[in-house]
Order: structure tokens, then sequence, then C-alpha cells
């Protein structure tokens, strides 16, 4: 990889088309809409609920797992 790197960087043009610089910034400002109660409601209600049911499911089936075969 860093063989590649290096090849492109010792080609000007090669460099300019292929391998593009990345100029990247963020800007912290605050919201232009606000996201209404109901809104977060129902998407902390989705987050709690995925986040829980991988726990839930094995919680459930736990005598499934300990089963001996």
């Amino acid at each position: 990889m860093f063989a590649i790197r290096s090849l492109l960087r010792t080609n000007p043009q090669v460099f300019k088309n292929v391998a593009q610089a990345r100029n990247m910034s963020a800007i912290a400002t605050p919201a232009r809409n606000k996201v209404t109660t109901g809104e977060m409601v129902v998407l902390s209600a989705v987050m709690v609920i995925g986040w829980s049911a991988i726990p839930a499911w094995v919680l459930v089936n736990i005598k499934n797992y300990r089963v001996k075969e």
C-alpha cells in the first residue's frame, strides 16, 4: 500500500487525477429545524427496543442454550 502511495506521489499527473486530496471541514451550528417531542419519543423507543432486542431474546431462550446434547 505504501509503495502505491509513493508511486502516485512521484507522478504528479496520476496523483492529480487518481488520488485526489480531500479537504474536509465541519461547522457545528444549531439545528435549523427542531425535532418535535413526538419524533423524539418514537426515535427513543426505537433505539431502546433495538438495544434490548438481542438480550431479551437470549433471556427468553436461555433454557434452549443450556441444553446439553
